[in-house]
């Protein structure tokens, strides 16, 4: 500017007038549209505002406006000085009068006990009274913001340096006791107790307000519980204020573009923004007061038209990618992005092409939920035990046990028990039904079965009980009483137990040596929630079953013992892990496990046979697992830990194979594996020799 000046100061354009551009007050607060609609009650208001009858919003607009040209076209100080004193007044007036529209916003949220008064302390910001000329001139063209990166709830970092201004760098025993001393005072206590109050009252707004519709996404069938991110909101907020031609860049933390509070905003971007780029930072000291490891984004898009590739790349530590995105940015197309994570819609953490690649190959095949014909079904039981609600029948001690409960602890790969390596024994036992149904954890287990009445409604939707006017109980007891004398009861119930099946580590990290920790589990074994079974069976009554007492014949095999084999062969090798290391962060939710592919490998099928049978000589070891063993014809299981080595690089070389991931690809998703300092099992030359037995395989192929 100043060498502008002195070069061609005639040819210099003035500053633009600032006096109506700088305003302030809570932006997720106020009208954002000039257009009305009719509601019902007639009341011609603001499309995203409803409530009061009056004065319309465009009429208070147009008001303005007209002050404000005035104020543009001035030719001296003094007209400018009262044309800008008139303006200002007609949007005090207008601001007032939408004030009231938005008390019974509140009220229509649930806060019914918000007055005037009390709406004042919230500062609502009336866009389209305060920025009026902008709206004229067709809308903002450029919105550039990092938006506050809290929650809408009450903290005493935000409250108490008013009185300590050194209060946000104490630590905790600090705050401790300088809060106690401060409380001491009523006007601050009684000052602190509104701020609580002002703070709930917020975040009932946002939560209920027809105005935040993307901020209570669905996920797994279940309503994701609002946490009133602050930027979220903004995120939304700047989505309504700008037109169709405007362009956007936000700084936004990483929860929204992997957690699940932001799915619909993630939707929304891909729908209906063409997202430009997207920069996502580990922080590694680009902001001295932020963690070492909390991550955040640049996101730029323009607010129309449809993402089918998003050109952006994660997980970098310099911002001097910024400086360079075209070389650096990797091209992930919108299917990628869909299949990553169909629930949730979390974005993957993609750092290069051919992570892109990877990704799209293995999504070429089926999620595990996904029903596949005359393939077998993977369907995780949400929890059998829980630790704490059904600790009254858990034994601490195996006397006068008769079964064990297992937790996440308690399995390893391939390794139901510590014979082969050091395990923990389990925690927690229990006794029989015959026993003590009491105190069973079994009849726990039952009670619970029964009670979620998937049995009732497979017999109820399987005999045309849909088409009568009888209730789901009342039809089947008629049914069951016709065929058997006997209503149904729990004893119809058979336990997931009564069979093999698999089960896998809820509590895990990406960071691990691995992610995804499975094994098939002996018979009788139950288990609390930090370990995840995949259920045995699929109840599928047929008329001959009716008859039975118990109703046991109704449950069929969900995988015969061979496809259960190349199940827990596939979930515990390396492609697989390479997708849920890359989704999850301490827990193995159900829905993220269920949306992740698999090859739904079938009897015939190259690398079936490959992959079963190497599972189930790693898997089949012990005592507990004879009859297994004699189900399978006999096998030679394998027990020394260099042989077991052996066996598992064939098995995971294979997976490779059966996901059709080429060399290059293989050799990427070993390179990017995350590798302990001290590995137990994943170490260099484990990688090698995966790599190694892929050549062989690519020659030998799988009938071997």
């Amino acid at each position: 500017m100043v060498a502008d000046i002195e070069d061609e100061p005639n040819e210099v354009e003035p500053l633009p007038n600032i006096d109506f551009n700088i305003r302030q007050g809570n932006s997720l607060i106020g009208f954002t549209e000039v257009e009305e609609v009719v509601t019902e009650q007639g009341d011609a208001s603001l499309t995203n505002y409803g409530g009061g009858v009056g004065e319309s919003v465009k009429e208070m607009y147009e008001d303005i406006i007209t002050a404000v040209e005035r104020h543009r076209e001035a030719k001296s100080a003094s007209t400018a000085t009262n044309a800008r004193r008139v303006a200002e007044s007609r949007i005090a007036d207008h601001t007032d009068k939408l004030d009231e529209k938005v008390v019974n916003e509140f009220h229509e949220s649930g806060a019914e006990y918000v007055t005037k008064e009390d709406l004042e302390k919230f500062h609502p910001f009336h866009w389209v009274l305060e920025f009026a000329s902008v709206y004229a001139d067709g809308g903002f063209n450029i919105v550039i913001g990092n938006p506050p990166w809290d929650t809408v709830k009450h903290s005493r970092d935000d409250y108490f340096p008013k009185f300590d201004e050194v209060f946000r760098t104490r630590d905790q025993s600090e705050k401790n006791r300088i809060q106690e001393e401060l409380l001491e005072d009523e006007s601050i206590a009684a000052g602190w107790e509104q701020h609580k109050e002002e703070m709930k009252t917020q975040a009932t707004y946002y939560n209920n307000s027809s105005n935040y519709r993307l901020q209570n996404p669905t996920v797994d069938g279940r309503g994701v519980a609002s946490e009133n991110e602050l930027s979220a909101l903004f995120l939304e907020r700047v989505l309504e204020l700008t037109s169709e031609e405007s362009y956007v860049s936000q700084i936004l933390p990483g929860i929204l573009f992997s957690g699940s509070i932001g799915k619909d905003l993630r939707v929304e971007l891909l729908d209906n923004t063409t997202v430009n780029s997207l920069v996502h930072f580990e922080n590694k000291g680009i902001f001295d007061d932020l963690h070492d490891q909390y991550k955040f984004g640049v996101l730029t898009f323009k607010n129309s038209g449809q993402t089918e590739d998003l050109k952006g790349i994660f997980d970098q530590r310099d911002t001097g990618v910024l400086r360079n995105l075209d070389q650096k940015a990797v091209s992930v197309p919108k299917q990628v992005l869909l299949e990553f994570s169909p629930e949730a819609r979390i974005f993957p953490a993609v750092t290069s092409q051919t992570q892109v690649e990877v990704l799209n190959t293995i999504f070429s095949h089926p999620s595990l939920k996904t029903d596949v014909a005359d393939a077998w079904t993977a369907i995780p039981l949400r929890e059998e035990l829980h630790s704490a609600r059904d600790s009254d029948r858990f034994l601490e001690t195996p006397e006068n046990a008769d079964y064990p409960v297992y937790g996440g602890s308690n399995i390893y790969q391939f390794h139901h028990d510590n014979l082969l390596l050091d395990l923990n024994g389990p925690k927690y036992w229990s006794v029989g039904e015959e026993t003590d149904s009491e105190t069973s954890a079994k009849s726990r287990i039952r009670t619970k079965r029964y009670n979620s009445g998937d049995l009732k409604k497979a017999i109820y939707t399987e005999f045309g009980g849909e088409s009568t006017s009888k209730s789901q109980i009342g039809f089947v007891n008629d049914l069951l009483t016709d065929h058997r004398d006997e209503e149904l009861c729990e004893l119809d119930i058979r336990l997931d137990c009564s069979e093999y099946r698999i089960g896998y580590r809820d509590i895990t990290n990406k960071t691990n040596e691995r992610t995804l920790i499975a094994s098939v589990l002996p018979k009788s074994v139950v288990c609390e929630d930090t370990l995840q079974t995949i259920r045995p069976f699929k109840i599928d009554p047929a008329e001959e079953d009716l008859s039975d007492f118990p109703l046991h014949s109704a449950y069929k095999r969900a995988y015969s013992d061979r496809e259960m084999f190349v199940m827990v062969g596939l979930l515990n090798s390396i492609p697989f892990d390479f997708i849920m290391s890359k989704k999850v962060e301490t827990h193995i939710s159900k829905y993220k496990f269920a949306e992740s592919q698999v090859p739904r490998l079938t009897d015939g099928d190259d690398w079936f046979q490959f992959i079963s049978e190497r599972a189930a000589r790693l898997n089949c070891y012990g005592e507990s697992f004879e009859e297994m063993r004699d189900r399978l014809g006999g096998i030679d299981t394998v027990v020394e830990h260099d042989a077991r080595q052996e066996t598992q690089s064939e098995l995971d070389a294979a997976a490779f194979h059966a996901y059709g991931l080429n060399r290059e690809q293989t050799k990427f998703v070993l390179d990017d594996f995350y590798r302990l300092q001290d590995p137990r099992f994943m170490t260099d030359e484990y990688f090698e020799r995966v790599l190694e037995k892929y050549d062989e395989l690519e020659v030998e192929g799988p009938y071997q």
